[in-house]
């Protein structure tokens, strides 16, 4: 190797050193940019030229300018980012609703609630006065705007939290662009066989981004582009194609958004239920899950609340001797029929037919085909108890009592579960007959003797026999539940007389042919068209109670604080039995009272905001982990960096000098020949 070759080695130390000091500039530069991971220089030989006696080198090139990356962690921190992403929008939605409830100012239901009850024992003590009566009106009207103004809270969060997710999906949208962008780019850069170290860090930033909206999953492909894929492997982005996401009106939720997938056909694909994390997730559990079992919870208070004042108050008597009135209002039977559905049944408004009988449980009517049905119990997942429905009763009294009189009205012939009685004889007397003045002594009666007949009793066949008072029907219900559970009156003299001649039955399951009527737990619904198998119609009577609870009383002299007209205006026993309602276990609340049913629905949302707190405090902790481990990976630091300027500035020099040194050689040859 001649004095050239020097000269060559020497430039080829030059230049890498002034490369090297560029990266090592470039790393300093982006020490603070987010998502910017550490270059290095990776330096190797030239390839030597062969010599005497052995190969001689020929300098110094970079191989390659790589980015300082972990793989593994870098896929831990896209998960992080779902994580947090999920738990923060849970964490501050879950707050905002508790603030909802307003117990922290003392403006919350409970302490309506409280006042309501508290009128009415104030009015208990003064039953003569109309002055009480009428705090007691205004109580309730504050309470009934209460449990409106909750539930109007309560659906305005929903509607809110639906356009957060029609934006969220917008972002998705435009950083799977973005991401399809990079793919070109980094494939353009790399094709030639260069390292696009900066659009792969912009490109995993924009990935943790998406990240934070939305359940992802990558793959890296051999030409440098990646793939992402959400909600168990459909595909967001592959190489420079997108695939977006699309918010569609859901029928069966309010005309709520569904995440749909773009799938190219005029309907796209739902997938609401695949995405498994990242803020669409929390939002969607939020809207969809949290806020619809709160609204359960207010609704099922507000009708129980309803159900049970009225049951009370239906039976007493105001100052101004009046009877059988409603203090509130506002119940009624929600029905669907899911756009799902591929027959043509359909299911018209329902009404309510036996308050007492009331769950405030929804209810699915399940076909196994056009003609087979099933009842189901959705919230508890068991069928019905199957039940005889009677027709309106005039209320018995003492001044107009139903008498049975033996040999003429007394029988009744009954069906339970498939099993059909006797002859079963009520407990008459001669004329003018035993009279009944309540329609619990009529359930009373009826109850007790058909469970006393020896074929029923011998098949263990029994029956609960209640008298609504608000619809003044006898209501039969078998003690079984769900299969073929059923009760049928179909003979007997007494038939007319207790309102059950016209009675319709209704099976936990059975024969389907419309138009028909289905009774179930105190509540009506017909049924019409052709079902197909796997068809489902939605029936309960708990939605919208909170919305529209209402006074119904306007005068505050027929509240009904007296159990008997005769002990107006001094009784106040029926007073007495409402204002016992507070501490009264609840069958439509799973057995609470009032406070305690609030208290547990306030209480539930509690902890679902605590346990999101903590969940994101977690996951903060590790995120800060997964970001120290990356820094200490891919970070840039100061001192390393200025080691590295300080070494290739001394390289540099000393390739300067070495090209001095062979210059002054030349030189020298050169003067030789003078």
């Amino acid at each position: 190797m001649g004095i050239s070759g020097l000269l060559d080695v020497a430039k080829t130390a030059l230049f890498t050193a002034q490369q090297a000091l560029t990266v090592t500039g470039h790393n300093i530069g982006n020490v603070n940019t987010p998502g910017f991971s550490r270059q290095e220089v990776i330096l190797t030989e030239q390839r030597p030229a062969d010599g005497s006696p052995g190969q001689v080198g020929t300098g110094v090139k970079i191989a390659e300018i790589r980015r300082a990356v972990d793989t593994f962690l870098n896929r831990e921190l896209i998960q992080s980012h779902e994580d947090l992403g999920q738990f923060t929008v849970a964490r501050e939605e879950l707050s905002r609703l508790e603030s909802l409830f307003g117990d922290a100012r003392g403006q919350g239901l409970s302490e309506k609630l409280d006042a309501f009850f508290k009128a009415l024992q104030d009015a208990t003590t003064t039953p003569s006065q109309l002055a009480p009566r009428s705090v007691v009106l205004s109580r309730a009207s504050t309470l009934s705007s209460a449990f409106q103004q909750l539930n109007g809270d309560l659906v305005e969060t929903r509607r809110a939290l639906d356009v957060q997710i029609g934006v969220t999906v917008g972002e998705i949208n435009s950083l799977t662009g973005k991401i399809a962008q990079f793919n070109s780019q980094i494939k353009s850069a790399e094709v030639s066989g260069q390292n696009a170290n900066d659009l792969r860090d912009q490109r995993d930033l924009t990935i943790n981004e998406l990240a934070a909206r939305v359940e992802v999953l990558t793959l890296d492909r051999p030409d440098g582009t990646v793939s992402v894929f959400t909600a168990r492997g459909l595909v967001l982005v592959d190489q420079q194609t997108t695939r977006n996401l699309i918010g569609v009106e859901s029928l069966d939720n309010s005309g709520l958004l569904d995440i749909g997938y773009d799938i190219g056909g005029p309907q796209p694909y739902v997938i609401s239920d695949l995405i498994g994390a990242g803020k669409l997730r929390g939002l969607l559990d939020v809207r969809d899950q949290t806020i619809p079992s709160v609204q359960q919870g207010v609704d099922a208070l507000a009708g129980s609340l309803l159900t049970e004042v009225n049951r009370i108050h239906r039976v007493g008597y105001g100052l101004d001797g009046s009877t059988g009135q409603d203090l509130f209002g506002g119940l009624s039977v929600t029905t669907q029929a899911p756009a799902t559905n591929v027959g043509s049944a359909s299911i018209a408004n329902g009404s309510v037919t036996a308050p007492s009988l009331l769950t405030f449980h929804d209810y699915e009517i399940q076909f196994t085909g056009p003609s087979g049905y099933a009842i189901i119990d959705a919230t508890t997942g068991i069928g019905i108890k199957g039940n005889y429905t009677g027709t309106v009763l005039t209320p018995p009294t003492v001044d107009v009592p139903v008498n049975i009189v033996t040999g003429i009205n007394d029988t009744l012939v009954v069906s339970i579960d498939g099993t059909t009685s006797g002859t079963i004889t009520l407990n008459g007397t001669g004329s003018p007959g035993l009279a009944y003045t309540s329609g619990e002594a009529l359930a009373e009666e009826v109850q007790s003797q058909v469970n006393a007949d020896s074929t029923l009793a011998a098949a263990g066949r029994q029956v609960t026999v209640l008298f609504d008072r608000t619809t003044n029907r006898l209501v039969l219900q078998s003690n079984s539940t769900g299969g073929g559970s059923s009760v049928d009156v179909t003979g007997g003299t007494a038939r007319a007389t207790l309102g059950l001649s016209g009675g319709v039955s209704t099976a936990a399951s059975g024969t389907y042919s419309g138009p028909q009527t289905f009774h179930l737990d105190g509540i009506a619904v017909t049924v019409s068209g052709a079902p197909a198998a796997n068809d489902v119609l939605r029936v309960n009577s708990r939605e919208n109670a909170a919305r529209d609870l209402a006074v119904t009383l306007s005068d505050p002299a027929k509240v009904a604080l007296s159990s008997t007209r005769a002990g107006v205006p001094g009784n106040n026993q029926n007073g007495l039995d409402l204002v016992a309602l507070q501490s009264k276990v609840l069958t439509g609340l799973d057995n609470a009272t009032l406070f305690d049913a609030y208290r547990k629905t306030a209480t539930d949302l509690g902890v679902s905001s605590q346990v999101a707190g903590q969940r994101l405090e977690t996951e903060e902790i590790r995120h800060e982990q997964l970001q120290n481990f990356r820094a200490q990976v891919s970070g840039v630091s100061l001192d390393e960096e200025l080691v590295n300027l300080l070494k290739f500035q001394r390289a540099f020099e000393a390739a300067s000098r070495m090209i001095v040194a062979a210059d002054e050689m030349m030189s020298t040859l050169i003067s030789l020949k003078r």
